[in-house]
């Protein structure tokens, strides 16, 4: 608290409305950015601006709205920087079941070996991040969980030699 706010607690009172709408808009914003997140990885410029119009509310060349934009933006790439860590954690797992069996981690797998291991219980796993903002129940029920799961499983196949963000970006 500064001393003009303790000085003038009416002041206070005002202030404290305005920062939880704004703290809620926050974080509708990054709610929704999760769920398009789990829609594409690397969104057009115009997705974020629509987004940032319908909650926001604010003029997309304004200060508030270009700041709202690069919030987006770098949301977008810790978003990919996460999901990548989860692909490579699990194909880390995938590479040491295959190592038990005998098989080198420089040989490819096959698709049939990646379903087998890869199933929708390792796809919440790694997507756990962004399913907390949607119902499990509802992606299932739409049968999203299993374009969400194809989507983990190709990943790994792009990522498991080396970590490959720019083709991961591709996998929209």
């Amino acid at each position: 608290f500064t001393p003009s706010n303790l000085a003038n607690p009416t002041a206070l009172q005002l202030q404290s409305p305005l920062q939880e709408d704004k703290l809620m808009t926050s974080r509708n914003f990054l709610e929704e950015l999760k769920c398009l997140f789990l829609r594409v990885r690397n969104p057009p410029k115009h997705a974020l601006e629509e987004l940032i119009r319908q909650i926001i509310k604010c003029n997309l060349n304004s200060v508030e709205g270009l700041e709202w934009l690069r919030i987006g933006l770098r949301q977008f790439g810790d978003f990919r920087n996460k999901f990548l860590d989860g692909i490579e954690r699990l194909a880390n797992l995938f590479k040491e079941k295959r190592n038990k069996q005998g098989i080198l981690e420089t040989t490819l797998p096959q698709k049939e070996d990646i379903d087998d291991f890869i199933d929708e219980e390792k796809t919440i796993i790694v997507l756990r991040h962004w399913l907390n903002a949607v119902k499990i129940d509802d992606l299932r029920r739409e049968d999203s969980m299993i374009y969400l799961n194809n989507l983990v499983k190709k990943a790994v196949i792009y990522n498991y030699n080396t970590r490959d963000p720019e083709r991961t970006k591709t996998l929209d």
